[in-house]
């Protein structure tokens, strides 16, 4: 057995910053959960990073670097690819595709780090990471499928592996965010308390474009990726924590 946890952490600075409570105890919880996953090796699928029109992106250059400044804190970090792992997954999945940048190896074989990997991150101590950019196709089958192929590929591994879907939930809590007002946005954030609490994910699987459109989450095709993945691992999540900071809705949860 290698893996060792899986996670769903927000991105939203806040939960570094930590300007309120929600944010204070959001904040408490994961590093309370985290500190003793003493894990040097980890995989992060983040919808700020690489986006491609068609397939699904790994980063496979030899460091990963990235630097985000927030309100209150400079969040700056570097890793080594974990470029073995990496080359299990475009091998054995076929809908990725190898991302590289300026050259294949050496030190100005770097990419950078997105603020939605930055800070979940931040709650933890690896040394070798792979970066996978959300894909966002409307087929949820060709997702829930890859999600099953990066949990056998972590179960063959010889070495242990925490798994991160970095995401953010609804984002149109309020009429005064950027994305204005649906009241979709608490049915999707709803949706998702309800799959994590109970380990089912098919109302998610099953909701219409119309509703994910007009709820605006970045988490919705990392949670079918997870829902493959879950099945796969026989495993359930814990719910731990969820709150709406000022427009989008921000969860935890691991298992």
């Amino acid at each position: 057995m290698v893996l060792n946890r899986v996670y769903v952490i927000p991105h939203g600075d806040e939960i570094i910053d930590m300007p309120n409570e929600n944010a204070r105890k959001m904040n408490e919880i994961i590093k309370e959960v985290t500190k003793d996953d003493k894990t040097q090796n980890g995989l992060i699928i983040s919808p700020h990073s690489v986006r491609l029109s068609k397939g699904i992106a790994v980063i496979n250059t030899e460091y990963l670097k990235g630097y985000y400044k927030l309100e209150t804190k400079i969040l700056r970090a570097t890793y080594k690819s974990f470029r073995e792992l990496n080359s299990e997954i475009i091998k054995n999945c076929p809908e990725t595709v190898e991302l590289n940048f300026i050259t294949n190896s050496g030190k100005l074989s770097v990419f950078p780090l997105d603020f939605g990997s930055l800070i979940p991150l931040k709650f933890f101590h690896f040394k070798n990471l792979s970066l996978i950019g959300q894909p966002r196709f409307w087929d949820n089958g060709l997702l829930m499928k890859f999600g099953s192929y990066l949990y056998d590929i972590i179960e063959r591994s010889n070495q242990y592996i925490s798994v991160i879907f970095s995401a953010d939930q609804a984002h149109t809590h309020h009429p005064k965010g950027p994305y204005g007002y649906s009241e979709k946005a608490k049915l999707y954030d709803n949706l998702v308390i309800e799959a994590i609490k109970n380990n089912n994910f098919q109302k998610l699987i099953d909701l219409d474009k119309e509703t994910v459109e007009d709820a605006k989450p970045d988490s919705y095709w990392n949670l079918i990726i997870l829902s493959g993945f879950m099945h796969k691992a026989t495993r359930s999540l814990k719910f731990e924590y969820y709150y709406v900071e000022k427009y989008f809705g921000m969860l935890f949860a691991y298992g």
